[in-house]
């Protein structure tokens, strides 16, 4: 019993998901108009061929008919590859149109079987049998990649051609029709076998998709994490350094200002010290988040450049704007309150700021301005911490407060 329901598996179609069997309906339509064409061009050479052994008037509606029914199905392919589908529905809808299609197609290339004769003289007999092989084969390719469609086009042709074979008196026939039965069943398994392959290779193609989406989503996540401070979720100095390029180089290029500001914890080990690195990370955490709430738009990039240090990198500021911005920042902290026992000169939690703002004159800027910047904030530090220092290129002004 299971050998036979092997036998019945191995011969019938292998599903696929929505993705695939969309696939395969596209595939159908974008194949439709060659092979509508190349209908038509092989009804008008079927037409030259029985023309003198054939009714003039059956065989002109005949060519007619399938004319017009080409010419819709070429409208049809065309209005498909015009529309966007996102549901089963509307694919399945298209799916059945092209069904009908095609099966109308396979009756009407059918009917030409009825215009034989035993009369007709032998080159126009073969002609016709190996006009109907021929369409057979060549409608292989183009209708498998939806199964069921290789069939409907196929078996009326083939149905046609039988009963025409068994009509005849003549027993030459039947070993002739004997090869078109066992011809007719080789047609079917090797569009078994084509619609089976297509069906593998394309899951296997967006299977192979998704993996690499997700691939790609998860080396995405692993540079946001390489990136990223794990404390502060603020970007971290490797981010700062690739960036810092790009905007000195972007500036440079439309003689901008870029301002830089560089954060620094006064006194911070001895706060560690004192409450622990718990609370240590906290107030980290809080300074972050106080930069966070001090950017203005998208293009400004805040980091935590190390330990206790932090960077504001400003794009499209002047000096003035910066100095506000390093003003509010610490404001805010002030306004926090976060004791510290252990400063000598607090006895909150305070801040030492250094600013540069320059417009680049030279490409890849970024070391220079952070020099500038470090420069600065060592002067702060230096001339008693809890303060802001704006530096530029060729002196230091100090603004103590």
């Amino acid at each position: 019993m299971k050998k036979v329901s092997d036998l019945f598996r191995y011969l019938l179609p292998e599903k696929g998901d929505f993705a695939v069997t969309a696939e395969q309906i596209r595939l159908l339509y974008h194949q439709g108009n060659t092979i509508q064409i190349l209908g038509i061009v092989a009804a008008g050479v079927s037409v030259i061929m029985f023309w003198n052994v054939a009714d003039h008037l059956l065989l002109s509606l005949w060519f007619t008919a399938l004319f017009l029914l080409s010419v819709i199905r070429l409208i049809a392919n065309f209005r498909f590859t015009q529309i966007s589908f996102e549901n089963p529905d509307t694919f399945n809808k298209w799916k059945n149109i092209y069904l009908l299609g095609t099966f109308l197609s396979g009756c009407l290339w059918s009917m030409l079987a009825f215009f034989y004769d035993p009369s007709w003289p032998a080159p126009n007999q073969v002609m016709l049998f190996i006009l109907f092989t021929g369409i057979i084969a060549g409608a292989l390719n183009s209708n498998s990649s939806v199964f069921i469609a290789f069939p409907a086009f196929y078996l009326p042709l083939v149905f046609s051609l039988m009963y025409v074979m068994l009509s005849q008196t003549d027993e030459g026939f039947y070993p002739l029709l004997t090869l078109f039965i066992i011809y007719t069943a080789l047609m079917y398994i090797s569009s078994l076998k084509y619609h089976n392959r297509l069906t593998h290779s394309l899951r296997l193609r967006f299977e192979n998709e998704q993996l690499a989406e997700k691939l790609a989503q998860y080396n995405k996540r692993l540079l946001e994490l390489a990136d990223t401070d794990e404390l502060t979720g603020l970007h971290n100095r490797r981010s700062l350094n690739r960036y810092l390029r790009m905007a000195s180089n972007q500036h440079f290029l439309d003689q901008h200002s870029l301002s830089l500001i560089f954060i620094d914890l006064d006194y911070f080990k001895q706060y560690n010290d004192t409450y622990g690195h718990e609370r240590g990370d906290q107030c980290l955490v809080q300074i972050a988040t106080i930069l966070k709430s001090n950017a203005r738009q998208s293009s400004d990039m805040m980091t935590r450049y190390g330990g206790e240090e932090f960077t504001l990198i400003l794009a499209n500021t002047n000096a003035r704007q910066a100095r506000l911005i390093a003003e509010r920042i610490r404001q805010d902290l002030n306004q926090l309150h976060l004791p510290h026992a252990a400063s000598p000169i607090s006895d909150h939690v305070t801040i030492s700021i250094g600013i540069v703002t320059m417009i680049p004159q030279q490409p890849d800027s970024c070391a220079h301005l952070l020099s500038i910047a470090d420069k600065a904030l060592y002067e702060a530090k230096k001339t008693g911490r809890n303060r802001i220092v704006h530096a530029s290129e060729e002196s230091f002004a100090d603004k103590a407060d």
